[in-house]
């Protein structure tokens, strides 16, 4: 209840300044599992605090992120669209790597079709935190991630 009163606090400071303010979740937080995001926004006043909704993270939470696009479609303020693979049993490190979309297990097609179904119209930005491969540059992994949103979710894009 904490954190959602202090956001409130914030986004009431930053709405005269014409600033909106989102709660960004994330593996490995304050607020990683579906149910902790929820009593966040919960504990937060609607007006003055939204959703930056990372799909990725919020399926290392073990969340669906095109069900939690339906669930917050009125708070969703923005997005980052990226995909994970979760790291074999036993394997040592992180038990997660973000990949490029299309590489890893998150339903891309789902979270675009919830994005249609909830007529989503705000920003998005695809995010790699690292390229997942060391022979690849980051531009390269940028055309993997871009041919997939051509190619299998049908976007234009520039």
């Amino acid at each position: 209840g904490r954190l959602g009163r202090l956001l409130t606090e914030i986004g009431k400071r930053s709405a005269d300044l014409g600033i909106p303010v989102a709660y960004h979740h994330h593996a490995g937080s304050l607020g990683e599992k579906p149910d902790q995001i929820d009593r966040v926004l919960d504990a937060s006043d609607p007006k003055y605090v939204r959703l930056l909704l990372d799909v990725a993270h919020y399926q290392v939470g073990a969340g669906d992120p095109a069900a939690a696009i339906r669930r917050h479609a009125e708070r969703l303020l923005f997005l980052h669209i990226k995909d994970v693979r979760m790291a074999e049993a036993g394997a040592r490190g992180r038990p997660y790597q973000f990949v490029e979309l299309g590489r890893g297990s998150v339903d891309l097609p789902a979270v675009f079709a919830a994005l249609g179904e909830v007529k989503f119209r705000g920003w998005a930005v695809v995010e790699l935190d690292a390229v997942p491969h060391a022979d690849r540059t980051p531009k390269e992994a940028n055309a993997v991630s871009k041919r997939y949103l051509e190619q299998v979710i049908g976007l234009r894009v520039s």
